[in-house]
């Protein structure tokens, strides 16, 4: 499956060592971009990417991968990881519940010893101070927790229990979009504590496809996110082999045009 999804186009992708020359953050890729499991595309992706976002985004399902799934190998690979939890956590049932999941989560990846992991945060307040403190007791510092602007908030209302708890943030350009978020670029503190970036274009609502899709407001919005970024990781969330490195050079080459113009 793995080479026949190659073989579909006759896009050549990028060398590995480019990717890395040309930009000034780390550059990743998400576990879904050809159709296979995680394992072969983190092999895959580990050859142009130094980083890869496991992507648990069904609590049922990923609570059901083993080794097959993710086998013990897949740390030898050269690369970072983070990790995205799931979409799906049961908010509405209380922290209990939620923990039971994530703690689960968070023992299935402990082994490629990721560096950070993206929530989508509860709408409920008085839940973040909690989970920060299950976090602090299992050994992860909410530092390393990055929650991202979703469809259901902007972050805005969660903000001061958000930075008391001391969360990170991971800013979701096309939720931004598709949403109309953008007074929460005014938050405070936002850029000190945003270690990540989403980037695609939102098309029909907030499906992710490539850069090139992005239309002068989203560029102007790309441009903006990436001048005032200090973190040190980038995620190019398109789920396509094609678009992905189509992407990537679409990245460089407004990144070589902005950097002219400054």
């Amino acid at each position: 499956m793995e080479n026949s999804a190659r073989k579909c186009h006759s896009f050549t992708p990028i060398s590995k060592q480019k990717i890395g020359e040309d930009f000034p953050f780390t550059l990743a890729a998400p576990s879904f971009v050809i159709p296979a499991g995680a394992a072969e595309n983190a092999r895959f992706l580990a050859d142009f990417f130094s980083e890869i976002g496991l992507l648990f985004f069904e609590t049922e399902a990923c609570l059901k991968y083993s080794e097959a799934d993710l086998p013990p190998d897949l740390a030898s690979l050269p690369i970072s990881w983070h990790v995205h939890l799931p979409l799906d956590l049961p908010w509405d049932k209380g922290i209990a519940a939620v923990w039971d999941i994530l703690s689960k989560l968070l023992d299935k990846a402990a082994f490629l010893s990721p560096r950070t992991w993206v929530l989508h945060p509860p709408t409920q307040p008085n839940l973040l101070v909690p989970l920060a403190d299950r976090f602090r007791a299992y050994g992860l510092d909410p530092i390393d927790i990055l929650l991202e602007n979703v469809e259901e908030t902007n972050l805005a209302a969660l903000w001061p229990e958000a930075r008391s708890a001391g969360y990170s943030t991971c800013l979701d350009l096309g939720h931004i979009m598709a949403y109309n978020q953008y007074p929460l670029l005014e938050l405070d503190g936002l850029w000190e504590s945003t270690r990540m970036l989403h980037i695609y274009a939102p098309i029909h609502g907030s499906r992710h496809t490539g850069l090139t899709h992005l239309d002068e407001e989203g560029k102007a919005l790309l441009r903006l996110m990436l001048s005032k970024f200090r973190g040190d990781t980038v995620t190019l969330e398109v789920f396509d082999e094609t678009e992905i490195f189509q992407s990537i050079e679409t990245l460089i080459r407004w990144m070589s045009q902005w950097s002219t113009q400054n």
